[in-house]
C-alpha cells in the first residue's frame, strides 16, 4: 500500500478516505477503469515499466485514460509520447476517438 501511496496522488487520497474505524482498508471501486487496465498500471506502479508493443493503440489510450484519472503524471507523459511518436497514423484515423477521450477525462 505504500507503494500505491507514493505513486499515484488519487490513490493516496483515495485509500486514506476509506478506512472504517478500525483503521481497516473498504473497497473502493473505480468504475471508470476496467479491470484489465487497472492490472496494466498495477503492473507499472509496482514495477515501473509498461509493454506497449503488445498493446492495440485503442488499449494505450484507455490506459491514458486511467493514468490521467489516477493522476500518474510520469505514465501520461510516457503515454503521449509513446503515441505521438509511434501510433500517429492510428491517432490521425481515430481522433474523434481521441477527442472523446480527452473530453471525457476532463469530466473526472
Amino acid at each position: 500500500m505504500i507503494i500505491l501511496y507514493y505513486r499515484s496522488p488519487f490513490l493516496r487520497r483515495t485509500l486514506s478516505n476509506k478506512k472504517n474505524d478500525d483503521g481497516v482498508l473498504t473497497h473502493i471501486k473505480l468504475s471508470n477503469i476496467s479491470p484489465d487496465t487497472f492490472q496494466i498500471i498495477l503492473k507499472y506502479i509496482y514495477g515501473g515499466f509498461i509493454l506497449l508493443n503488445e498493446q492495440e493503440p485503442s488499449e494505450i489510450l484507455k490506459v491514458l485514460v486511467a493514468a490521467d484519472q489516477l493522476l500518474l503524471q510520469e505514465l501520461i507523459d510516457y503515454l503521449q509520447t509513446y503515441l505521438i511518436e509511434n501510433k500517429s497514423e492510428w491517432m490521425e484515423q481515430y481522433f474523434e476517438l481521441i477527442h472523446q477521450a480527452a473530453f471525457q477525462s476532463i469530466l473526472y
